[in-house]
């Protein structure tokens, strides 16, 4: 059965091997942690419980897309518990990633659905998510979740300006 987990140990080995396959396919609109640098399980919790984060971060939960019959690791997804400046500019409240080898056969928008209800759980509304205007995937997967496109705006990256979509759902 295809459900949201909190991450854990039983699909470490292929959520490290999603990592690969991001690597592998120069994959870098989401980034899944590297576990060789961190205990990600540690840093989750931290994130979770808003524990010595870094400047500039805010509270996050961290769920997992898997099939659980396989113990195959799909997609990861992040649900911010508040917005701070940059948030309100790219990322906003949801991010997420699907496994390259999983693309294009519907996990993004049943993760995001799923990461909907966990969002009204924490009393989040209106949700904000934010995708490149390049990646008209993604924004596909927020407007068959019930998202609309608030405005698109220039975002600085690294130097660059990129034109990212802000959509928005109140879900109260």
């Amino acid at each position: 059965m295809i459900k949201l987990i909190v991450p854990n140990e039983e699909y470490l080995q292929s959520y490290k091997e999603a990592h690969a396959e991001y690597a592998d396919h120069n994959v870098s609109t989401y980034s899944f942690t590297d576990t060789s640098s961190c205990d990600i399980f540690a840093k989750f919790d931290r994130y979770r419980n808003e524990r010595d984060l870094p400047p500039n971060r805010v509270g996050e939960d961290k769920y997992w897309l898997v099939d659980d019959e396989k113990r195959y690791f799909i997609g990861e997804i992040a649900i911010r518990h508040r917005l701070n400046d940059a948030l309100a500019q790219r990322g906003g409240h949801i991010g997420y990633g699907v496994r390259y080898s999983e693309w294009n056969r519907g996990y993004g928008t049943k993760m995001l659905a799923l990461a909907l209800e966990k969002a009204k759980e924490l009393h989040i509304s209106p949700v904000l998510i934010t995708c490149n205007d390049d990646n008209p995937a993604s924004a596909r997967v927020m407007e068959k979740n019930g998202f609309v496109l608030g405005d698109k705006i220039m975002v600085s990256i690294d130097g660059e300006e990129h034109l990212t979509r802000r959509y928005w759902k109140t879900i109260l």
